[in-house]
């Protein structure tokens, strides 16, 4: 079966997330990080959504949640989910004011197990024990109790000692069942009058039991098929065939044509060409088996690389299976070649990028200074100039402080003459109007610069290329990395089956040279070749003849042997079969006296004995399900449970002297899981709420959630978790990421990160960085433009050799 993982995901105006952000997740770790209101949780809420068609994590804390699934700017939403392993992929849903549309991933069952099992939302870290040991009024379990019971089949044990109380006596049978009474009565009188006869036909029918027995075990060896005696006149016909007599007649023939052909060979041994003839044979032997076992193993990781270059290039020709080292070297430069494009596209991409998002912000600078230019024009009076001139031509006439416009005399309101306020009013004048001609040169002159920036911003745009050809060089990109790195590796290797090809075609040269110069060894292979034929065997020409001939003659008088024997035992068990035949025809006629009283105290006796078995298992069962009940329960709490669940504990926090614990159920009884702390010495604590700091709750619900995913039966090996050190220590930090990478590397899970801060970010993607070939990591990166838009940046990193310390 395709092994279950979470490959990719799209999610379009998804709650916090507002525009599309892709990412892949085809990696063993996917960390992602974002300050807050970014969109983490959103998207591993999409995850959820798209596996189980709810989001059981929100449904906790906002019952009508659906109402706030899609972004306040958005009229819908959308969220695509890739995965291997499963029927449904992709898992396509979307949401609107009418619901939710689109069928996803898991069914009711494993969906149930995701939500409980693999994803632990931020928002139920907290009150994770809380929410385990809740006991809800409508049901009479805890969800910490339902899954133990589930994970050890404890409600399928109740119900059956439950049910089996009334068959686990017989007189507690006697009104459910009055008819078992009556039947043993019947029996005991009817035993009385066939006694005597049934003890004779017990004899004759143990007899024919016994007969019969080794009877079928013979004869279905013989004819090598299941024989059943009800069709003994057919069985007996086939004894008395004899298939052996033609096959030892065509043995003693070819008995005669082997002692010819090893005297011919004896004839021709001692010649120098045969000498030499044999040992090119088992040089080309040799050769042929070193190839083959280069073949089947570094041959077929080499031709897996070919063939996955050649999906990517299928116009590409790649001769693996004649010239393995051309074939690599070309599929090396090919991948190179391509993968450098990748790069340089991807490359020239985000510089464009970059670039637009530059002059987009001189564009909008620009603009800004045209506003401020317009506002200080808009204050200036556009006839200023033509006022100082006509106030510079009416200066001349002005020879005392009486104004030539009004008559007014200027003296009754300020003490300068005339002549000097208006020679001070053309100054002020003609100052604003050399002020308005640089303020308008300057202002078209900024909008002059913004037309070569637009065209630029314009060229760029076009160049720029789609998402998911973006996302999909950056995959194609990946895989070629990896495909460039094995293909380098295996070098040595492809040089290597190179040179055992030549030397397998070398060997066989020179065979064909000497098979050639001696007729008669080659008339020889040609004899052997037909007897092996006729022996309908299968025997290596490389090998030496006089070898070749010798297995022959073993394997003919092996054979020989073997159809005497057969012959012999055909015979035998005729005999067995006819004694037989007129024994059970003797048994049928002494049967006819005593066949009704026989036949009626059969049924009741195999009634009588139907129902004490029935009677007998159920009793003993019920005592064996009452004892298995005590055991499970004891074992698992003590050897499953509680020592993974310490285990986790103890490794995330090593400084706490109380570690958490399920506490044992006291009797055979029903079980009810309930958790108690025990210190270090070994002596019991209170509840872990009650004993535990808030960092080491928050800890000891952390790695609850893990044992409890850990000691169930894998079906989704996947663990989703959502900003989980939001109060662990630096040492606490540490020793969780060494456990993410034990459950990463060690037991195949597929985990899914959400972190806050940057430095935790940074910290676990080197921890938990690629560490061996086909290894993977996967980060995401998630913010905000200007405009509110969510960005995102995802990366795949893989696997990269330390060539300095290799070196």
């Amino acid at each position: 079966m395709t092994r279950r993982r979470l490959t990719s995901i799209s999610l379009t105006d998804f709650r916090s997330i507002r525009g599309t952000v892709y990412t892949s997740l085809d990696a063993p770790v996917v960390l992602i990080h974002g300050p807050n209101g970014a969109g983490k949780t959103s998207v591993l809420s999409g995850i959820e959504l798209a596996l189980t068609g709810s989001i059981p994590s929100l449904a906790r804390v906002e019952p009508e949640y659906l109402k706030h699934l899609v972004h306040k700017q958005a009229r819908r939403a959308a969220v695509k989910l890739e995965t291997t392993g499963f029927d449904v992929s992709p898992a396509a849903l979307e949401v609107d004011e009418k619901g939710i549309r689109g069928r996803p991933t898991l069914d009711g069952q494993l969906a149930g197990l995701f939500s409980e099992r693999c994803y632990l939302a931020q928002s139920a870290l907290g009150r994770l024990l809380e929410i385990y040991q809740h006991k809800d009024a409508r049901k009479s379990d805890s969800p910490l109790t339902q899954f133990v019971k589930d994970l050890l089949g404890l409600d399928r044990l109740d119900g059956l000692i439950d049910g089996l109380h009334t068959a686990g006596h017989i007189s507690r049978l006697r009104g459910p069942v009055p008819e078992f009474h009556e039947l043993r009565a019947d029996i005991e009188s009817l035993e009385k009058d066939i006694n005597g006869l049934t003890s004779q036909a017990g004899q004759m029918k143990t007899y024919l039991q016994e007969t019969g027995d080794n009877l079928s075990k013979r004869a279905g060896e013989i004819l090598r098929s299941s024989v059943e005696l009800s069709n003994l006149p057919g069985i007996i016909a086939e004894l008395q065939k004899s298939p052996e007599e033609g096959r030892l007649s065509a043995l003693a023939r070819i008995r005669r044509d082997i002692d010819a052909a090893i005297a011919d060979w004896q004839s021709v041994a001692n010649d120098p060409i045969t000498e030499d003839r044999e040992r090119s044979e088992n040089e080309a032997h040799a050769a042929q088996s070193e190839l083959n076992e280069w073949r089947a193993g570094p041959g077929v990781a080499l031709a897996n690389l070919i063939a996955e270059v050649a999906t990517i290039f299928p116009d590409l020709q790649l001769p693996a299976s004649t010239n393995p080292d051309l074939a690599r070297t070309t599929a090396l430069r090919t991948a190179e070649k391509e993968l450098a494009r990748c790069t340089s596209v991807l490359s020239e991409d985000q510089r464009s990028t970059t670039r637009i998002l530059a002059i987009t912000q001189e564009l909008e600078r620009g603009a800004a200074r045209v506003r401020l230019l317009d506002q200080q024009i808009q204050g200036i009076s556009a006839d200023t100039a033509q006022l100082a001139q006509s106030l510079a031509e009416l200066l001349p006439h002005i020879h005392s402080d009486d104004c030539p416009v009004c008559g007014r005399d200027f003296s009754e309101v300020s003490r300068s003459p005339l002549s000097d306020r208006v020679s001070a009013r053309i100054a002020s004048l003609t100052e604003s109007a050399g002020r308005l001609e640089a303020l308008s040169k300057e202002k078209a002159n900024a909008a002059g610069a913004s037309a070569p920036l637009e065209r630029e911003r314009a060229q760029l745009t076009a160049r720029l290329i789609s998402d998911d050809t973006r996302n999909e060089l950056k995959n194609r990109q990946a895989r070629l990395g990896e495909l460039v790195a094995q293909l380098t590796s295996i070098e040595p290797e492809a040089t290597r089956g190179m040179t055992l090809l030549a030397q397998v075609n070398a060997t066989a040269a020179r065979l064909d040279q000497l098979r050639s110069r001696n007729q008669r060894v080659t008339n020889l292979q040609q004899t052997v070749t037909a007897i092996a034929k006729d022996l309908g065997i299968t025997v290596d020409t490389a090998v030496v003849i006089g070898n070749a001939l010798a297995t022959m003659s073993d394997w003919r008088s092996q054979e020989e042997a073997r159809l005497i024997a057969s012959q012999s035992a055909r015979k035998t068990a005729l005999e067995q079969a006819l004694e037989f035949q007129r024994s059970r025809d003797h048994l049928a006629s002494f049967n006819l006296d005593i066949d009704g009283k026989r036949t009626r105290l059969a049924k009741l006796i195999q009634a009588r004995e139907s129902a004490e078995e029935v009677i007998h298992f159920a009793r003993g069962l019920a005592q064996k399900a009452s004892v298995v009940r005590t055991n499970i329960v004891r074992r698992v709490f003590n050897e499953s449970l509680n020592s993974i669940w310490r285990d986790l504990f103890v490794r995330l926090a090593p400084e706490e002297t109380f570690v958490p614990a399920f506490a044992l159920p006291p009797g055979p009884g029903p079980v009810e899981a309930a958790l108690e702390t025990v210190h270090r010495s070994g002596e019991k604590g209170g509840n872990p709420r009650a004993m535990l700091s808030a960092g080491n709750l928050n800890t000891a619900a952390l790695t609850l959630f893990l044992s409890l995913h850990l000691t169930a039966k894998l079906q989704l090996p996947w663990l989703i978790i959502d900003d989980p050190v939001q109060s662990m220590d630096e040492l606490h930090i540490g020793q969780f990421a060494v456990l993410l990478r034990t459950l990463s590397k060690a037991h195949g899970r597929q985990i899914i990160l959400a972190v806050h801060e940057r430095a935790l970010f940074d910290y676990l993607a080197l921890e938990l960085s690629p560490a061996f070939p086909n290894d993977r990591l996967v980060t995401l990166e998630l913010g905000r433009s200007a405009d509110g838009t969510t960005t995102h940046k995802w990366q795949t990193h893989i696997y990269e050799p330390d060539n300095a310390i290799a070196a």
